[in-house]
């Protein structure tokens, strides 16, 4: 079963394995999505994520709609109270075009947009992608304001936003009384670690923010060489990022756990994450039943401590910040 855990300030309840809603309808049809989240409740599971992408405000994708729409039609066909679910979406603020719609409205009718087609009547985490265009820190949170002031969405979250950024739009948005970002997402995994670790890793415990993880199988680099329910991955890029020293010492580790414990790769590499106390949730993708199966598996592992320094001493390449020789607290 997927245990939960506070999501920082905000007073949620959500289970430490995320279910990204992303790939329904392009990469895993209708039948497919349904049975992954039946499989996802049943085993405890309530933190669901979509992306609103929408034009304006960014480049248009059917994508991302037939994942809301799915999604919509699941919690319809099966009478899911929406109390018992934490629902996100993700967007990108950017400047409207001359003439066009302010950018407070462009926002709102997105989010009213993306709760038609989940048929929720609003969204507990709305989540801002950065992008070379986003608004002043300032406009941005003005934008927020616009659909956390009549409870359009609850709360708001920042993803891949520099830390720096974070601090300076809550600084502005605390003198004016807009909604603040409670929390962070970006990717993160044993072979990403540097983004997230240096500076926000230290944000959220100091500030209290919860956050996601994205990507914690590095784009399914960590589970490529297990034969089974993943196989090998087929993105070029991750050979093109990972196939080298750096990559080779990180799945020797990993493997080396896992076959301590009986675990598979992926097991341990979101059960090392989990170990983190600055993580909140790690957010997954999958494509049947089976892997999410094992994903949520990981939530039972319970790593020693010194198999955690084993695989962050392994991944060190990126010059991760190490606090009195351990990179993190573990969980006990």
């Amino acid at each position: 079963m997927i245990n939960k855990k506070k999501l920082g300030r905000t007073g949620l309840d959500v289970s430490r394995i995320a279910l990204g809603a992303m790939n329904f309808g392009w990469r895993t049809d209708e039948a497919a999505s349904f049975a992954i989240l039946d499989a996802y409740l049943a085993t405890g599971g309530n933190f669901l994520e979509t992306a609103s992408i929408s034009p304006p405000l960014t480049l248009p994708t059917a994508a991302t709609a037939m994942g809301e729409k799915i999604l919509g039609r699941w919690l319809v066909s099966r009478g899911i109270r929406r109390s018992d679910l934490v629902i996100g979406t993700r967007i990108n603020v950017r400047v409207a075009p001359a003439g066009d719609a302010s950018v407070e409205q462009l926002v709102g009718d997105s989010v009213r947009e993306s709760m038609r087609r989940m048929n929720v009547d609003y969204l507990d985490l709305l989540v801002i992608e950065w992008s070379d265009g986003v608004l002043p820190m300032e406009r941005t949170f003005e934008a927020l304001d616009a659909v956390v002031r009549p409870g359009l969405a609850r709360h708001v979250g920042a993803a891949n936003f520099p830390a720096w950024r974070v601090v300076d739009g809550n600084a502005r948005a605390s003198e004016r009384g807009w909604p603040q970002v409670e929390v962070l997402q970006c990717d993160y995994s044993i072979m990403q670690r540097a983004r997230f670790e240096l500076e926000a890793m230290s944000l959220c415990e100091e500030r209290g923010l919860g956050f996601i993880a994205s990507s914690p199988l590095a784009g399914g680099f960590l589970a490529r060489r297990r034969s089974g329910v993943f196989g090998p991955a087929s993105r070029q890029w991750l050979y093109r990022r990972f196939n080298n020293d750096y990559g080779d010492a990180a799945l020797a580790a990993v493997g080396s756990v896992a076959s301590r414990y009986d675990a598979s790769p992926a097991q341990v590499a979101i059960s090392w994450m989990l170990a983190n106390e600055a993580v909140t949730s790690a957010m997954v993708g999958v494509r049947s039943v089976e892997e999410l199966h094992e994903l949520v598996q990981a939530c039972e592992l319970r790593l020693q401590s010194e198999d955690v320094l084993e695989i962050s001493e392994a991944t060190l390449a990126e010059e991760v910040l190490m606090r009195g020789g351990a990179p993190w607290a573990v969980v006990a």
